[in-house]
């Protein structure tokens, strides 16, 4: 069953979707370093450095949206009779030599792994986010009944309830 495949400009696809779950995944390994300046930053209250920091993992999400598409790509080249992602690539490394098989499905096992830690982080902390943003709409509603979780500028137009608005005194 195992097939020669098509070279993609001159290099075979198996080593060109090596390379890519590679790049993806040196990708995937800046992000948790910035999670935790994430982290830090919210905790900090450092709104200036969590703008720049999420920027900095958007530009990295670009990127590898990119890698995504290609190797998309060439698995959609390997196996185009499956649609799901996950069967496309089984399908497709399936196709391979036993050595290639491997060495592929370890690297897209490492990649999936990745994302699903970078994931439950991200979901961790924005988890803490509401609920933080709940527990202060609770208090100015506590405190100001009158205005019905309304917050006001000081010209008296309705602004959204953002956490950047609000500034508590670190000892209450």
């Amino acid at each position: 069953m195992e097939k020669t495949l098509e070279k993609n400009n001159g290099t075979p696809v198996s080593l060109a979707c090596m390379a890519i779950l590679r790049r993806e995944i040196e990708l995937l390994e800046k992000i948790p370093p910035l999670q935790i300046l994430v982290r830090d930053a919210v905790l900090n209250r450092e709104w200036a450095d969590y703008e720049s920091y999420l920027e900095t993992i958007g530009r990295i999400a670009g990127d590898f949206e990119v890698l995504e598409a290609e190797r998309d790509r060439l698995f959609a080249g390997l196996a185009p009779e499956t649609t799901d992602e996950k069967d496309r690539f089984y399908a497709a490394s399936a196709r391979l030599p036993e050595q290639e098989r491997n060495e592929l499905t370890a690297l897209y096992r490492r990649l999936k792994i990745q994302t699903l830690q970078i994931r439950l982080t991200n979901d961790t902390l924005m988890d803490y986010i509401k609920e933080t943003k709940n527990a202060i709409s609770g208090m100015l509603e506590s405190a100001y009944p009158d205005r019905k979780g309304k917050i006001y500028s000081r010209n008296g137009v309705e602004q959204e309830a953002d956490m950047k608005s609000v500034v508590l005194n670190h000892s209450f």
